[in-house]
């Protein structure tokens, strides 16, 4: 599980076009199980074999998870139907919340168990409902925009549970 999350932060970087060095993703995730298993924490000299050992680890697992996701890796944000769809409802005032809302989605696995229609429906719903601004009914509004009210409302039910979790806690990686 060490070696996927080290490859898939790494892959991750380089899909969203802001790429890391291999050597300091090996170097935070190396320094990070020190500190998980109360190890006291060394330097991973990058000539060492151990860290030849975690490279290679490294790159093998991004290729396993690229053959695993049949090499498909973009996925499609919210963010670009947001304006779009707030224009057209003529509700320029839920554009901020909207927003703010499609960023909380990336936190969680909305982004690829829907369409990005979808999602960007569901944040529109939820920042209406916050600011009590009512949608059209007849027809249904998600129609349009080519979303379904189920999806609509698990997009909602996710977004309410992420936001009923406790605040992430910072860690300290370097001391």
């Amino acid at each position: 599980a060490k070696r996927v999350a080290a490859s898939c932060v790494w892959l991750a970087g380089k899909l969203e076009e802001s790429p890391r060095r291999s050597k300091h993703i090996i170097f935070v995730f190396h320094r990070m199980e020190c500190r998980r298993e109360n190890l006291p924490i060394e330097f991973l000299d990058v000539f060492s074999k151990k860290y030849s050992e975690l490279r290679h680890d490294l790159i093998r697992t991004e290729r396993h998870l690229l053959k695993e996701m049949g090499f498909i890796c973009h996925v499609e944000h919210p963010h670009k139907f947001i304006s779009n769809y707030l224009a057209t409802l003529e509700a320029p005032e839920l554009t901020q919340e909207a927003w703010n809302l499609a960023n909380d989605s990336l936190r969680t696995t909305l982004c690829v168990r829907f369409k990005s229609e979808v999602v960007a429906c569901g944040v529109v719903y939820a920042a209406a409902r916050r600011h009590r601004v009512p949608l059209p009914e007849d027809p249904p509004w998600w129609t349009v925009f080519d979303a379904d009210e189920a999806g609509i409302q698990e997009v909602c039910k996710v977004l309410a549970h992420l936001y009923s979790l406790p605040k992430a806690q910072y860690i300290p990686v370097y001391k």
